[in-house]
């Protein structure tokens, strides 16, 4: 008696398409392991030489967001600014101005990350000298008046200077904190 093999046919057929549809579901979803980019984060629309303002309840400046570009995503209403620079206006002329070679923004505008060659500074006023914080990458939250980094930060203020690793810069009580790693040398002015 010989085997049939032709009603076994169908089956081993049907068994290696729904292998093979399983294989090309995770080949096309998992990229083959590769850093694929979640689809539909591509720009919308690109800004150049572009200025932001933000004014309060009465009108008055607030701050102003400007870069030489800007790029928007739909999918999550983000951007993302080349050479950002973020101006908080202040009433007594020590504004606080940060500048990087590129941000993020989130939708509301309220929050911003910046990285690469971080600047981030208050203006001398008579009463105090500059305030300068180099590192390589701030977050801002601009409606909180608070700026925080958790990597390597220099701080300079008149021919004072410290290092440390982590900062946290609270505009509204006027103050700021390295978290770790400090070091510094403090110029006392002389009292005349």
């Amino acid at each position: 008696m010989k085997p049939r093999v032709t009603p076994l046919l169908p089956l081993v057929l049907m068994a290696f398409l729904g292998l093979l549809t399983l294989w090309l579901q995770y080949a096309v979803l998992e990229g083959f392991g590769g850093d694929a980019k979640p689809s539909g984060h591509d720009p919308d629309s690109i800004v150049e030489n572009f200025t932001v303002q933000r004014l309060d309840g009465s009108g008055k400046l607030r701050y102003t967001f400007s870069a030489p570009k800007m790029m928007h995503y739909a999918d999550d209403g983000s951007g993302e600014a080349l050479y950002p620079r973020f101006v908080e206006i202040a009433a007594d002329g020590g504004n606080f101005i940060a500048t990087a070679n590129r941000g993020t923004i989130n939708r509301q505008g309220e929050e911003a990350f910046l990285y690469g060659n971080v600047l981030f500074l208050r203006e001398a006023t008579p009463e105090r000298p500059e305030f300068r914080a180099r590192t390589e990458f701030l977050h801002v939250l601009a409606e909180q008046g608070i700026a925080r980094t958790d990597h390597t930060v220099t701080i300079s203020e008149g021919r004072s200077v410290l290092t440390g690793v982590g900062m946290v810069v609270n505009k509204n009580n006027q103050q700021f904190m390295l978290q770790s790693q400090v070091k510094g040398i403090f110029d006392v002015p002389s009292r005349k």
